[in-house]
């Protein structure tokens, strides 16, 4: 009889520990997944920090979780690579906290947020499973990888060039910021009358310009392969941050959309020291998906005609047949531009400077 009640006694502890864990294992239980860092560089180290605390005096001897790092337009591409899964298993003690670090390298550009987040969990004989959802809005922002300086010399003393030489190229007759002796290759128009005949000598007179050093970078997200636009993107980020330590204001228009927000990607112009950062997350943001797309011709067709009067034009392209190249010349004939491109030089109209960019050895030509 003793031994009958034994189990009995067995049976109904093992019913009521199994009641208990199915009603209360989540109480109490709260799981923090958190990126340490908001934003980082391709090919820098990230790290995941994992929170796992249980409030409450039951234990939980078998506790795990699953967790997918996910670049939210990853699955989009033409990649299609698949999403990182994470899983965690341990054993939580009453009232006590548990952090785990995951260090991960190597995550291409993109933004990213932690999804699909799951509990699991089991009474103490590992005879029910457990299980309870839920959420993360931690997100992490992947700004493009940085091409080296050294390599990028030779484009940016073009494109420098070009800006200055637009810059010059445009004064305001009604702006007079000083006046100078007479010199051979100054025109006549330029001579000051009066200054001439009080000094005995020509003078000619100075004038403010127009237009301040400002570039407006045109990205076509349609042409080339995924490796192309990457490249480009990169190149972009790059220019960007050379000329702005120069003090050349950068605008920033796409033919592309935003993954976060979904509205075409745009960057007004500046130059003060976050204008990098503003940059980078939109270029981060890219979306290279053929629905979020727009045809490059169209998307210079719709471009306000201001922007090419404040600032000189530079087409990052991977097409090959120079397609975008004619476009712009039938769209916009006239004005000056520069064109990155990936691959072979291609011949353009008068006014338009071409810059072929090697991913592999820097610039070919230009």
């Amino acid at each position: 009889m003793l031994v009958l009640w034994i189990f009995v006694g067995a049976g109904l502890l093992f019913a009521l520990q199994r009641m208990i864990y199915i009603r209360f294992w989540d109480r109490g239980l709260r799981l923090s997944l958190f990126f340490a860092e908001k934003a980082v560089t391709e090919g820098e180290t990230v790290t995941l920090l994992e929170r796992s605390e249980n409030r409450k005096l039951l234990p939980l001897p078998v506790f795990g979780y699953r967790y997918v790092v996910d670049r939210n337009f990853m699955a989009l591409t033409e990649t299609g690579a698949k999403p990182m899964v994470m899983r965690r298993k341990l054993a939580l003690p009453p009232h006590r906290a548990v952090v785990n670090r995951t260090a991960i390298q190597g995550l291409p550009r993109g933004v990213y947020t932690l999804s699909q987040v799951r509990c699991f969990g089991g009474d103490l004989f590992y005879t029910v499973d457990l299980e309870k959802s839920g959420s993360s809005l931690s997100m992490l922002t992947v700004y493009p990888a940085k091409i080296p300086a050294k390599r990028l010399s030779l484009p940016f003393r073009r494109l420098l060039g070009a800006v200055l030489t637009r810059r010059m190229a445009q004064e305001d007759p009604f702006q007079l910021r000083n006046i100078r002796p007479y010199q051979a290759f100054d025109s006549p128009r330029y001579i000051n009358w009066k200054a001439s005949a009080k000094t005995g000598e020509l003078k000619v007179n100075q004038f403010e310009y127009t237009t301040d050093e400002a570039l407006l970078f045109l990205l076509d997200m349609e042409s080339g392969s995924l490796e192309d636009r990457e490249e480009l993107i990169r190149l972009a980020s790059s220019l960007s941050r050379l000329f702005l330590r120069r003090g050349v204001s950068v605008a920033l228009r796409a033919n592309c959309r935003s993954c976060v927000s979904g509205r075409p990607i745009q960057v007004d112009s500046g130059a003060d020291a976050g204008h990098l950062l503003s940059l980078d997350a939109a270029l981060a943001q890219i979306k290279l998906e053929s629905s979020a797309t727009e045809s490059f011709p169209a998307f210079l067709a719709g471009l306000p005609e201001r922007l090419f009067s404040e600032a000189l034009p530079v087409v990052f392209s991977a097409d090959p047949e120079g397609k975008n190249l004619r476009a712009y010349e039938g769209i916009l004939g006239g004005r000056d531009a520069c064109f990155m491109t990936l691959g072979a030089r291609k011949d353009a109209a008068r006014g338009i400077r071409i810059i072929s960019w090697n991913p592999e050895e820097g610039e070919e030509s230009a």
